[in-house]
């Protein structure tokens, strides 16, 4: 999913309490939001009359203009039958410049309308805006902070970011359905179902069905059900073999060569895994590395000594150099093999790469095979 963000409203005394924005790239969660606003506001028995909307998603920059000018007219003109009125810009999709609405024409426009929002939004009148991304840069926003109610739902723009948000979301939904599900299969409901929070609610609705009385959910129920939906990226591969996890890895790889990921490429990156993780074993090993845990965080301590300046100064990647996050992980990783493990991967990993340039065999079953020399639970007791 994405991550999840609620910002808190503006404090009180800047709020002028006829003016909401909520807004994101999370569209599901904007649009809920945005409907328990207008709700809130006015009750659908009063929404014939007290609701007037206006439709923010537009082709290009004279939609836009064409649609904030709709809104302040809206703003201007009395319900029906008197009395309060909600006017619902919904689903703004201009207010972050993108490939085809931006422009001065835009520009412009948002500016215009900032300012007809700072001179007030008259008595009875209630202005609510959901969107998709905003610029936080823009005389809007900024009017926004000063004297909006605002509802953040933002997604990080990095995916590996977005697993926390989406596990914590996965629970929640969970939770609200009565279903009960043990940290690792959350985990694995998340590999499986993606990011996406309508994704989740939907794969969550699909259990509860199934399950009807029982609330426990097993990994059997997970792999029944759950068809993987999240593209993986090359990096989720790599990661899934340093943890030794053989299902993982064999799953994550039949999804890249799915998705027509080049076979050369992932063998080139479990190559550069196996030099890494080398690397900070015989780190560890030689007492220059370790880690040390403090509540939910861990990080990573390399010893000053001229022994180890001497020794990685001198390497054309100096691990110290590495982000210490990235360290912390790629540490973890290599703890769960030895010295000589971690050569034999490196060795078996390149025959394969040679394999695959000479044509000796189908580039997909080399990759199984390898994943399963290296990480089968045989070779692992062994």
């Amino acid at each position: 999913m994405a991550t999840k963000k609620q910002t808190d409203p503006v404090p009180a005394g800047k709020a002028s309490g006829s003016f909401y924005l909520v807004h994101g790239e999370d569209e599901f969660r904007v649009k809920s939001a945005a409907r328990a606003r207008v709700d809130g506001l006015c009750p659908p028995a009063d929404q014939a009359f007290g609701l007037e909307l206006i439709n923010g998603t537009v082709d290009n920059a004279e939609g836009a203009a064409l649609a904030l000018r709709r809104c302040l007219g809206a703003l201007r003109t009395p319900s029906f039958l008197g009395g309060g009125k909600v006017v619902w810009l919904q689903d703004a999709n201009f207010f972050a410049d993108t490939n085809v609405i931006k422009g001065e024409t835009v520009k412009e426009a948002r500016d215009a309308f900032a300012q007809e929002l700072k001179a007030g939004i008259g008595a009875g009148f209630t202005l609510v805006i959901s969107a998709g991304k905003v610029d936080g840069r823009t005389a809007f926003f900024k009017t926004c902070k000063e004297l909006a109610t605002i509802e953040s739902f933002v997604l990080p723009e990095k995916s590996a970011q977005q697993e926390k948000p989406a596990l914590e979301w996965a629970g929640e939904c969970f939770r609200k359905a009565g279903l009960r599900i043990a940290g690792n299969l959350l985990k694995e409901f998340i590999d499986r179902a993606g990011y996406d929070t309508r994704q989740i609610i939907t794969e969550v609705e699909k259990l509860s069905v199934y399950l009807g009385e029982r609330k426990d959910i097993v990994a059997e129920d997970i792999r029944l059900l759950i068809a993987p939906a999240r593209e993986s990226e090359n990096w989720d591969l790599p990661n899934a073999v340093g943890l030794r996890n053989l299902p993982r890895a064999l799953d994550i790889l039949r999804q890249l060569l799915f998705q027509g990921e080049n076979e050369v490429g992932l063998v080139i990156g479990l190559e550069s895994l196996w030099r890494d993780l080398l690397m900070l074993r015989g780190c560890l090993d030689h007492g220059w590395l370790r880690l040390s845990s403090s509540g939910w965080k861990t990080d990573a301590h390399w010893s000053n000594s001229p022994e180890v300046d001497a020794a990685l100064g001198s390497l054309e990647k100096d691990p110290r150099k590495i982000h210490p996050f990235r360290v912390v992980k790629l540490v973890e990783q290599a703890q769960k093999y030895s010295s000589t493990e971690l050569q034999r991967a490196l060795a078996e990993t390149i025959m394969a790469h040679e394999q695959m340039v000479s044509g000796s065999g189908a580039s997909e079953v080399l990759l199984e095979l390898l994943l399963l020399k290296l990480l089968r639970p045989a070779a692992r007791k062994k």
